[in-house]
């Protein structure tokens, strides 16, 4: 897609806004930016303005795979923490290959090549358009599903992924807790949840989080995003802007994510009817080091 491709979709999603008005959600104390920035309880839900939508998937098709290795292709990345899957489920399962669910989804790169590595994998998603490219992609076995509420009998799978800081979305952390019992509901004994993202929560839990983030997206255009921790929320309050060369800016609806420490996870994945959690981080200079990965894996 060519940057007036961009901009149209762009356009469609986000609000174009005034550049002191901008400016000033850049710059203002954190405890403004926290008021008039605090999103919906909704936010993440599907629809014609949802966040995840259209340009959020087009932005992200933007951004640097890996800090560490910006040379890195999606496809590569997606082979890579394939691998991670594969060996993590080895270790847990044995020779015997667990039945997968993928929650959310998205537009299904997970979900496709571990089908190419023959498990059985069935993905759900909020999102209608991702699911249709996550079929056209391959991955046949597709559902619309929030995670509070899975269309799935008790005991259905082996292992749940939930990749790429999916987790987290829901204001009200029981809400949390409800989407952790869920994915335990829906596990065979001795299953396994598997649960991916990058955000460094102990920075933001420590009060060292980095609010402002700018990324090149080429040709001149830049991605902005800032994210406060709120401790009465217990996560980030975030807003995007996307800037064309002499433009005004347009800025993204406003979203949540939550930043949960080890001890949380202990404490929540017991309280949704887990054993022990464990919490995996790569080595100073392994695969994933540059984006500060962590795998938090709870045992049915």
């Amino acid at each position: 897609m060519g940057m007036d491709a961009l901009k149209a979709t762009v356009a469609r999603r986000f609000a174009r806004v005034g550049t002191e008005d901008a400016r000033h959600l850049w710059t203002c104390p954190a405890e403004e930016f926290a008021t008039v920035a605090r999103p919906s309880d909704t936010w993440w839900k599907a629809g014609e303005q949802a966040y995840f939508g259209e340009a959020y998937r087009e932005i992200a098709a933007r951004f640097p795979r890996d800090p560490a290795n910006p040379a890195i292709t999606e496809d590569e990345l997606t082979r890579r923490e394939a691998d991670m899957i594969c060996r993590i489920a080895g270790e847990h399962f044995g020779p015997r290959r667990p039945r997968i669910l993928d929650i959310p989804c998205g537009t299904g790169r997970h979900a496709s090549e571990l089908l190419r590595r023959r498990y059985d994998v069935v993905a759900m998603d909020l999102q209608e358009e991702s699911l249709r490219i996550a079929r056209a992609s391959g991955t046949t076995t597709c559902a619309a599903a929030e995670m509070r509420h899975l269309p799935v009998a008790d005991g259905a799978f082996d292992l749940v992924l939930n990749m790429w800081n999916s987790f987290g979305y829901f204001l009200d952390e029981a809400d949390e807790i409800e989407a952790l019992k869920e994915f335990r509901r829906v596990l065979r004994p001795g299953g396994l949840a598997l649960v991916h993202g990058d955000l460094d929560a102990h920075a933001a839990l420590e009060g060292r989080w980095v609010q402002h983030m700018k990324v090149p997206l080429g040709d001149g255009v830049l991605f902005l995003v800032r994210q406060v921790f709120v401790a009465a929320l217990g996560g980030l309050v975030c807003l995007s802007w996307v800037i064309f060369p002499g433009e005004e800016p347009f800025q993204s609806p406003a979203y949540f994510l939550r930043t949960w420490g080890d001890a949380d996870w202990e404490r929540h994945g017991r309280a949704a009817g887990f054993g022990a959690a464990r919490i995996l981080r790569p080595s100073a200079d392994g695969p994933g080091a540059g984006r500060r990965e962590w795998v938090v894996l709870l045992e049915a």
